[in-house]
């Protein structure tokens, strides 16, 4: 810079001057404000109560929700013993079913004795009936005749026999001969004699 030259003056931003503020309008304008800040206020107050009342509810609800999980776990619990139970009760009906088809299986078979115990007493009874018509018509047969009195008597010579039975001795002895090998008289005494003693066979 040269000494001819004279010393510049630095720049001063020159601040512009405030405007005319009214008082009264600031002093609205504050109030407004105050206004807008206690409303915001009551505002935030309420939005507190409620946060306050959820977290309340949400406390409760943690605790609901506990108890909740505990009748869960019991239910749970007596969800499995359930199980248990009807897994044994049904291993005890699988059983019961198996003794009631073996006893179906026992009833079928007394059925099946039943029917042939009917069949036998059918069969008895028939027999019964035969017999006693072949007794009636053996009651006039002489060899009958000589087994009923032998049963009576135990014991006879050939000559009571031959009187009883109505014929010779010859003929009552053929007969008690017959009846011998039919294995139901004895004929006793050695060389067979001409009157010897009969019994009927034991």
């Amino acid at each position: 810079m040269s000494e001819d030259e004279p010393p510049k003056t630095p720049d001063v931003e020159m601040e512009e001057p405030e405007p005319n503020i009214d008082p009264v309008q600031k002093i609205a304008d504050l109030e407004k404000e105050l206004e807008s800040a206690k409303k915001n206020l009551v505002e935030m107050d309420s939005l507190n109560d409620k946060i306050m009342k959820l977290e309340t509810d949400v406390a409760n609800r943690d605790e609901k929700i506990g108890k909740f999980e505990e009748e869960l776990n019991e239910l749970r619990s007596t969800d499995s013993k359930s199980k248990e139970a009807i897994k044994d009760l049904e291993h005890r009906l699988s059983q019961r079913e198996l003794e009631i088809t073996r006893l179906e299986g026992s009833v079928e078979d007394l059925s099946i004795a039943k029917k042939k115990i009917e069949d036998l007493q059918k069969e008895y009874k028939k027999l019964e009936e035969e017999i006693r018509a072949f007794q009636k018509i053996a009651e006039n047969e002489p060899r009958f005749v000589i087994l009923k009195d032998l049963t009576e008597f135990g014991e006879m010579r050939l000559n009571q026999v031959s009187m009883k039975a109505g014929v010779s001795p010859a003929q009552a002895k053929k007969w008690l001969e017959e009846l011998e090998r039919a294995g139901l008289v004895e004929i006793h005494g050695e060389g067979r004699d001409s009157n010897p003693l009969v019994s009927k066979k034991k």
